[in-house]
């Protein structure tokens, strides 16, 4: 049997602005994180993430008012929810960035899987074709 290790679930809002890309917990307000890159951006946040949780009083209690209760809807074609999983260590490292797709027929799946692919990626192609990479 494979052992698991436990970990807690935090809603985070991405959107892609003008300028690259804001990360906002939805349970935290105050933990925010900016980039160029999606990428560097969820480095960025699971920083940010983990700052935060490693401030929190040693208590299951303090953390849970912290992680995923509900997971809001959007409209905006520029902002998509995920959820950033946590180790009780608050590693950074360890932090793992989960995608969230309605539940759906297969093509309504693959069409929403294809426009989030495009939103994460359209900035690192816009950079590389402006020689920014």
């Amino acid at each position: 049997m494979a052992s698991t290790t436990r970990r807690y679930y935090f809603a985070a809002r991405n959107e892609k602005t003008d300028h690259g890309y804001m990360i906002n917990f939805v349970n935290i307000p105050q933990a925010s994180a900016v980039g160029a890159t999606y990428e560097e951006t969820v480095y960025y946040s699971y920083r940010v993430l983990a700052d935060f949780l490693s401030h929190l009083p040693d208590d299951e209690a303090a953390l849970a008012a912290y992680s995923l209760k509900t997971l809001p809807e959007t409209t905006d074609d520029n902002v998509f929810y995920s959820l950033v999983s946590v180790t009780p260590d608050f590693d950074p490292h360890k932090m793992v960035t989960h995608f969230t797709l309605p539940q759906a027929p297969p093509e309504e799946i693959r069409k929403k899987a294809s426009e989030l692919a495009k939103l994460v990626h359209h900035q690192n192609q816009a950079r590389e074709a402006a020689g920014l990479s």
